[in-house]
Formats: structure tokens, C-alpha cells, sequence
């Protein structure tokens, strides 16, 4: 089901929220991160009080990379995936600007366990860095086992999947790794359950690598170049070679057709709509901010994404 994000009306600042001082720089990932609480007091509704949000920067090379895990989590509540709500924010004493992402799960009652600790017990050998023996085959088997153990409360995984692979089509994301999707466990006694956590880390999108000044006389010709060179980090199988990211979703609804309804249900909306979703973010005052060729761009791919999309499934 479509949702509503969460809209702020002005850019947060944390520079004086507490910090996480036992989880300190959060290790995971390419991209600088910090881990603060939400001050007891938010300054707008949107924000959780005392709330973990993670502090996600941009990398060097692209400073204005943060907006598009904004815009992405946007993009999810359009197609009713969920994704953990994100914000722009900075530090007014660094100077840094980055996305500020809800925490998914509560470390009180919870443990997050990444998909590739699970892989890598399935392969020894399993590459945790590069993710070059990701694939689709090994997922199903891991979530089929969680499930014939009535482990996994998640009603259909297989939906969750496709969700996840319409989602990651229409941004371009090419950074589905192992580690980058997962499980939310809980305890209740001796009884052990998890569900499949909201699909995060989505900055690796949406053009994100491109600067505008050298897109900006892109033909539509060009565009669809780009798009069709783009891949999918997951694999279907151990010894397929990557795809881009519509013959993967393809192939899985081929595979499991009783989803197809559900996909063309999430496709039924606008290009306006995807405005209407993500054009106020062109209004937050920021040091970095989304600049109209920024926005002209992503807009650009997305319309361009969800033409193909629909082109396949209505």
C-alpha cells in the first residue's frame, strides 16, 4: 500500500544531539557515518524523540550523493516499499550535510542480522567485500529455510523480493549487496522469530555519480544508454553474469507470476506524482543543496526508469 512520507519543513541540524558514544563512526559501508539520538524535544513532528538516526554523508567525490537516500525513501513510500525514513541534515560545526535515517530496529528488544552472515556459512569461501557470488538462488534457499522453520513471520518473501527488485529498478540502485538487506530478530523466551528489514542503503542511485554539468545536453538516446548499462549487484544464480536491473526483475516475476498483479498495482502512478513526492526538497535551505539540475536529472531517469517499467508490465 502506497504510503505518506514523512516531510520535514527545513533542514535539521544535530550538531547538538547526542552522540552515540558505544556505537561511535559506524563502520559499515563506503560512506562516513555517525550515529546520534534525537534531542527529547525535535524541532518538527516528523522525528522520533530520542530516537537513533544515522548521520550518512556523501562520498568526497559527490558532495549532493545524501539527497538521493532522501529521495529514494520518497520513492518507496510512492511505490508502498518500505524504506527507513530519511531527512537532510547537517552539522553547523563541521559544515557537513548528510541524510539523517531513521534506526529500523530497537537494540533493546532486537538484533539486525545481515544477509551475508548467512551466505557466508552457506560458502565458505564467500566474498564479503566484492559480493561477487551474490545471487538470487542462494537467497531463495536461505529464506525458504526460515521459512519451513516458521522463523521468518514475513507472509511472502517472495513479494518482498520483488518489491525490492521494482524498487531497485526504478532508482538504479547497483548496490543491493549481501550486506546491504537483512533480518530483524526478536526473542520471546525460547522462541527465536525475524522479519525481513525495510531495504536500506540507496545512495548508490539515481545517477548519483554523474555531474550535471556534463549530463545536462543528454539526448534521450543517451539516456537510455545509461540506463540499459546499469546492473543489478545480485545475480540469478552462483554462475550467471550480472543484469541490469529490468531483465532481473523480469525474470523473477517470471518466475513467481502471481506477483505480476502487485507490480502493476505499485507502477499506477504519475510522472507527476514522482514531482509531487520529491519536488519540495528543492525549498530546504542547505549548504549543499538539491540544485534544480540535480533534481532535473533525477527526474529525468526516473521518468525514463518508469516508462520502461510499465513498457514491460502494463
Amino acid at each position: 500500500m502506497r504510503t505518506q512520507p514523512l516531510v520535514q519543513k527545513s533542514i535539521f541540524d544535530v550538531a547538538d544531539w547526542e552522540s552515540d558514544a558505544e556505537f561511535g563512526v559506524f563502520p559499515q559501508g563506503a560512506r562516513a557515518k555517525d550515529a546520534v539520538f534525537a534531542p527529547s524535544v525535535p524541532p518538527e513532528p516528523v522525528l522520533v524523540p530520542g530516537k537513533r538516526y544515522l548521520f550518512k554523508r556523501s562520498k568526497r567525490s559527490y558532495p549532493d550523493q545524501f539527497w538521493g537516500e532522501i529521495i529514494a525513501y520518497r520513492i518507496g513510500c510512492l511505490l508502498g516499499v518500505t524504506i527507513p525514513p530519511a531527512f537532510a541534515a547537517w552539522n553547523s560545526k563541521t559544515g557537513h550535510c548528510a541524510a539523517l535515517i531513521e534506526w529500523f530496529y530497537d537494540e533493546n528488544t532486537e538484533s539486525f542480522v545481515m544477509a551475508g552472515d548467512f551466505l557466508q556459512m552457506m560458502h565458505k569461501d564467500f566474498d564479503r567485500k566484492l559480493g561477487t557470488q551474490h545471487n538470487f538462488e542462494d537467497n531463495m534457499v536461505l529464506l525458504r529455510m526460515f521459512s519451513i522453520r516458521r522463523v521468518l513471520k514475513e507472509h511472502d518473501w517472495r513479494q518482498w523480493w520483488i518489491d525490492a527488485l521494482l524498487f531497485d529498478a526504478l532508482i538504479g540502485n547497483t548496490d543491493r549487496h549481501q550486506d546491504n538487506w537483512g533480518f530483524i530478530f526478536t526473542r520471546s523466551g525460547q522462541n527465536v522469530s525475524c522479519r525481513l528489514a525495510p531495504l536500506f542503503d540507496n545512495g548508490t542511485s539515481l545517477g548519483h555519480e554523474r555531474f550535471t554539468d556534463r549530463v545536462n545536453l543528454w539526448n534521450k538516446i543517451r539516456f537510455h544508454r545509461y540506463i540499459e548499462n546499469g546492473t543489478h549487484h545480485l545475480k540469478w544464480s552462483l554462475n550467471d553474469p550480472v543484469q541490469g536491473h529490468f531483465e532481473l526483475l523480469k525474470r523473477a516475476v517470471d518466475e513467481w507470476p502471481d506477483t505480476r498483479d502487485a507490480v502493476r498495482t505499485k507502477l499506477n502512478f504519475s510522472v507527476d506524482e514522482l514531482f509531487a513526492v520529491t519536488g519540495d526538497l528543492l525549498q530546504i535551505d542547505a549548504v549543499t543543496p538539491l540544485s534544480k539540475d540535480r533534481f532535473t536529472f533525477i527526474l529525468h531517469l526516473l521518468t525514463e526508469r518508469l516508462a520502461l517499467l510499465k513498457a514491460i508490465f502494463l
